[in-house]
Order: structure tokens, then sequence, then C-alpha cells
């Protein structure tokens, strides 16, 4: 079923443009830029919807009032047979945002992609979590008595203390910092929020705004951004991803990310007894749920600690003693002792 097409004259001619994938799929990307999406998720569904867009082409379809069910299943099709499955998922979500948008706008009366086949998600696993001592290694293994060295202890001392997004820690500015906080300004869906820095990570990065910053700052005159490389450029975020890979490797921490700092923080947090909900504050999630992963990995380090050091876990006390309560039972086994009723 398609919608009707009974506009006339200058007015059919204007209309039939939204029709287009490559008009409609301009106009979904500025309502969602609009929206404050981030450019990330923009140039996710961008190229989601070109692709989809290519398929059209492939099929013969340059109308999207053309497009049916059986065409968004063998798209779906052909999607899942070459790429992983979560790709997929996110090239298929795409498609089905665009048609829900279309829909809403009047633009289109039916949405051929409402039944939709996607694929079956996999829970996401977390990723590598560093221990609370490799993160003091990581940390401590930096020389501090060089320029680059002070920057990069005072870098990894704020991202641990913070838990910043990449994207959001080289945006930050000299002039976002407070007393004991930084606010994180265009964060996750264009939202602003305030994090809390620790007392020992606002310090060393002081000392660096005074000792190494100025230094570097003197090779571009009224740079803003708080982290810079040797010849006073601020970090891009490919640049900051290498380099920290870098810093890692000099300790036996292979591939670290900033992300990895991320979720190790908000894992030692939770592990220590805050809230999901004030460590989901920090991080800038908008719902509890992402930080689900991370509170399963806490519970599981507090329950593996709690098996090894409460006292009625240890061996010693599991081990009842010999002749205790004439242990042997039918066949010569042994039987836990009977408590006494309180």
């Amino acid at each position: 079923m398609t919608p009707p097409r009974s506009d006339t004259g200058s007015e059919r001619g204007e209309r039939s443009r939204e029709y287009r994938p490559t008009l409609a799929s301009a106009s979904f990307l500025d309502s969602l830029r609009l929206s404050g999406r981030s450019e990330a998720t923009l140039k996710a569904h961008e190229n989601a919807l070109r692709q989809f867009g290519r398929f059209l082409d492939g099929a013969g379809l340059s109308d999207l009032r053309d497009v049916t069910p059986s065409h968004t299943e063998a798209y779906a099709r052909q999607v899942q047979d070459r790429i992983s499955r979560e790709s997929a998922y996110v090239y298929l979500n795409s498609v089905r945002v665009l048609f829900r948008f279309l829909v809403e706008r009047n633009v289109l009366l039916v949405d051929p992609s409402s039944s939709l086949p996607m694929p079956k998600m996999r829970e996401r696993l977390t990723g590598r979590i560093l221990t609370p001592d490799e993160m003091t290694r990581l940390i401590e293994s930096q020389d501090a008595a060089t320029p680059t060295g002070l920057r990069d202890r005072a870098m990894l001392e704020f991202l641990y203390s913070t838990g910043l997004r990449v994207s959001e820690h080289r945006r930050v500015k000299s002039q976002d910092l407070g007393e004991d906080s930084v606010t994180v300004r265009g964060g996750k869906g264009a939202k602003d929020r305030v994090v809390p820095v620790g007392v020992r990570a606002m310090a060393w990065v002081r000392r660096y705004i005074m000792e190494a910053r100025t230094r570097f700052a003197e090779y571009r005159p009224g740079v803003e951004e708080l982290w810079l490389t040797r010849w006073g450029k601020p970090f891009g975020e490919q640049m900051m991803q290498i380099h920290l890979r870098a810093l890692g490797t000099t300790v036996g921490i292979a591939y670290l990310t900033c992300h990895m700092i991320r979720r190790s923080m908000a894992t030692h947090l939770l592990t220590a007894g805050a809230s999901p909900s004030e460590v989901s504050a920090i991080l800038g999630h908008s719902d509890l749920k992402s930080l689900s992963r991370y509170v399963k990995v806490a519970t599981r380090e507090v329950k593996e600690t709690h098996a090894r050091t409460h006292p009625r876990e240890t061996d010693e006390v599991r081990k009842p003693a010999s002749g205790e309560h004439g242990l042997a039972g039918p066949g010569g086994s042994s039987r836990c002792p009977v408590p006494e009723q309180p």
C-alpha cells in the first residue's frame, strides 16, 4: 500500500521532493541536529542511510512511496549477510527511525519498515576494566619532572577522577575548571553537566597549568583548551587515543583507551559503595540502563571479595574439626554438624 498521489501542479512538484531518499535523509538528519544529537550519532545515521540509498538505487527505487515491506526485508537480509550483527542493527535501526520520522511528518502514510526483522543483540560485554593497582601504576609511572610528563600525570589523574568521554575530555577549557569540579559543555545529547574533581587530581591539574601548560601555550597565544601538546596544539580525539595507548604500553597495559579508564573508574566507585544513580550522573548517562554492565562487574567483584575474606568463608572455618560430633555417617562419609537450636 502506498500513499495517494493526488497533489497537482507546483504543489505536487514541491511535495515530490520530500519522497526522494537523499532529500528525506537530509531533512531527517537536520531534525536530529536541531534536537541536539551528537556529531557521532549524526555521522552514524548518515552512513547507514547512505548504504540504504545505494540499495534503493540498485533496486531502481527513486521514490520512497514505492518502498514496500518486501524491499526493507530484502535490505535487512543483505545487510545481515555481509556485516556483523551489531553493525547490522545500527544500519537497520536508522532505516526504521527514518521511516518513522517521515510518517510522523505526514510525508508518508504507511511505514514499510514497521515489521522489519531486527537482529537479536547479544548482551554487550563491558571490556577490560583496570584494577585500582593498575591505575595507580599507570598514573604514578609518569615523570612529573618534565613538562610533558607533568601533563600526562595530570591528564591521567583528571581522567580517572572524572570519567569523561574522550570527546568531552579533549574539549575541556581552562575556564571550565571550578574549585573542585569541571563543567562539561556539550556532552552526549548536547547536554552540559558539572562533574566533581578529586582534590588530588585538581592539585595536579593546577600544577600542570602553572608549570607546563603556560610553556606549551607560548607557541599558540590565546589557545583555550586545557590539554595541549608540547607545541601548544590542542589534542584531537584520535591524537588523544594514540597518546593514551602509548602511555599504557609503557606499563604493560595494552590498548589503553579513554573509555577503559572511564569504565574502570565507574566500576571502582560502585565497588566502593557509590550508588548507581550517583555514578550515572557523573558519567552523564541519560538513564541507569547504560550503567547496568558496570553494576554487574562491581557486584561480581564484591562477591569474590566476600568469598575470599569473610571469616565464615575461609578454609579454616569451613573445615569441621576432626571428631566433631562424631561426623562419621553411613558408609564412613562425613556430615556437617547439626547446629543447636537457638
